[in-house]
């Protein structure tokens, strides 16, 4: 072989290793990472007496493109996850934001799912969330996902937590109105002793107690609205709403209205000072038999007080409430 031919032969040789290098199978070793850990994942249920069950699941790709379809795996691959609560306080420190972590024993989360032989996805799971009597309604709570190991395959370098965040609804059915056993009144605007056998006072509202009331004053004088009074729940809790009993009428006062609140403010405080409205309730029905109106506040707040104001009467200037409740 002449020089010229030997240096032809060794650029062909030098060609095809190059082409072969870049020709590179980007699937040969799969790597597996969460696809939804791009960002927040918002999720919004109802509460209900069953778990709520939020997909989570990981997928396989290439040895570096996370966008790479059709790669499947040539075994089962077993992914191993695991709630991590603890990357809340960092998440919320690099984001500026306030999360609460979904509280333990309100979630489960299956340890272990598979990508089998052919596939690209793990088999079907879920993080569970058991919301009822466990969280609040209407709240943010966060609970991250991580990829704890992985069997027959790599972890990607990205994409190895999921940040889920959850948010339970609630139809005022099934809300469970707070124990009254501490409940005290903290501040009223008047109330009625001259009603007799105990009742008028602010306190016969919060006694669980339907035959009783609270009646704002009338005796040597009818003051007209707005009334109030202020309760005292002993300790701090989220207001989600609360439910009204009208004093007990028959005849014209119960169905023309003799005193029953029409319009109620609610308002809320931590230290009963400082005062934030969360409902204006309009157009409050009166109806026989002394059934609950309950309503849920515009804006949950955590309150010690929750202060019900009544702005309009049916019937007369004075007002009158059987019972309340907070929930």
């Amino acid at each position: 072989m002449n020089r010229l031919s030997s240096y032809i032969f060794f650029l062909l040789i030098t060609g095809v290793i190059v082409f072969t290098a870049c020709k590179k199978d980007h699937s040969a070793t799969p790597t597996v990472y969460m696809p939804n850990a791009l960002g927040v994942v918002k999720v919004t249920f109802e509460m209900a007496d069953t778990p709520y069950i939020v997909p989570v699941s990981a997928v396989i790709t290439g040895s570096e493109y996370a966008t790479v379809v059709n790669a499947v795996a040539g075994n089962d691959i077993v992914v191993h996850f695991k709630a991590a609560p603890a990357k809340v306080d960092f998440f919320n420190e690099q984001n500026g934001t306030d999360y609460r972590v979904l509280p333990e024993g309100s979630y489960e989360m299956p340890a272990v799912a598979t990508i089998t032989k052919g596939a690209s996805i793990t088999a079907a799971t879920g993080l569970k969330i058991y919301a009822k009597g466990k969280i609040d309604p209407f709240q943010d709570y966060m609970i991250p996902v991580s990829i704890e190991n992985i069997e027959g395959a790599s972890a990607s370098a990205y994409q190895q937590t999921t940040y889920y965040v959850v948010n339970a609804t609630a139809d005022l059915n099934s809300m469970v109105p707070y124990d009254q056993a501490k409940w005290t009144i903290a501040g009223f605007s008047t109330e009625e002793p001259a009603e007799g056998g105990g009742n008028g006072l602010a306190a016969r509202a919060i006694d669980n107690d339907p035959s009783t009331f609270w009646n704002s004053k009338w005796s040597g004088g009818e003051p007209g609205p707005p009334h109030y009074f202020i309760v005292d729940m002993g300790e701090e809790k989220a207001v989600h709403g609360i439910g009204i009993m009208d004093r007990y009428f028959e005849g014209s006062w119960q169905t023309d209205g003799h005193g029953q609140p029409q319009d109620i403010t609610v308002s809320v405080s931590a230290d009963n000072a400082a005062w934030t409205d969360v409902a204006v309730l309009k157009d409050i029905p009166h109806d026989p038999g002394q059934p609950w109106y309950k309503y849920f506040v515009s804006t949950l707040k955590q309150a010690r007080y929750v202060k019900f104001t009544v702005t309009k009467v049916y019937g007369t200037s004075s007002t009158n409430i059987a019972e309340v409740q907070v929930f």
